[in-house]
């Protein structure tokens, strides 16, 4: 018994606290730093002939137009009230390659409400998409250069050195 009362003396309990506190206490891995997340900036880039446009909301999706598939991506600035510019082109496919002629329809609006559209038949046209994730926010990469005309094909315009970095909205 008296062995029992000197376990509860100060110091026993001390040393009992002190067994509970390093017995409770585990060792943590390392700290390791996390990874940052990725702010995507998406955006269709090109020059109209030698002025520089970048359209910074973009979407792609998939769309049926006479029972064909495309795929649809578009670009217009935030403000589209003041500037109309926008890009919309579509590719017959749905598939990460690279589209030319017939295979692209683009329509396109300029600053000042002017609506153009390509030409089936022009060979300068070449859309190359090298990345395509046909799920809901996957990415759309590629590039781009197509000719652009008015109904009345009096004013042709080069959308050249086009850049789509965009995201699949399905």
């Amino acid at each position: 018994m008296k062995q029992l009362l000197n376990f509860f003396s100060p110091a026993g309990l001390l040393f009992l606290l002190t067994i509970l506190i390093l017995t409770s206490c585990e060792k943590q891995d390392a700290l390791t730093p996390q990874p940052e997340p990725v702010v995507t900036d998406f955006y269709i880039s090109f020059q109209q002939d030698t002025i520089p446009v970048k359209l910074s909301i973009t979407s792609g999706r998939r769309e049926t137009i006479n029972q064909l598939l495309t795929t649809a991506i578009d670009g217009k600035l935030p403000d589209s009230i003041s500037n109309k510019t926008s890009l919309v082109i579509r590719v017959t496919g749905d598939s990460a390659r690279t589209y030319t002629g017939a295979q692209i329809l683009a329509s396109y609006t300029d600053s000042s409400g002017n609506t153009y559209s390509n030409t089936a038949t022009d060979t300068i046209n070449v859309v190359k998409l090298t990345k395509l994730e046909k799920k809901r926010d996957g990415n759309i990469e590629g590039s781009f250069t197509i000719r652009v005309s008015n109904f009345t094909k009096t004013k042709t315009l080069i959308l050249a050195n086009g850049k789509i970095y965009s995201v699949f909205d399905e």
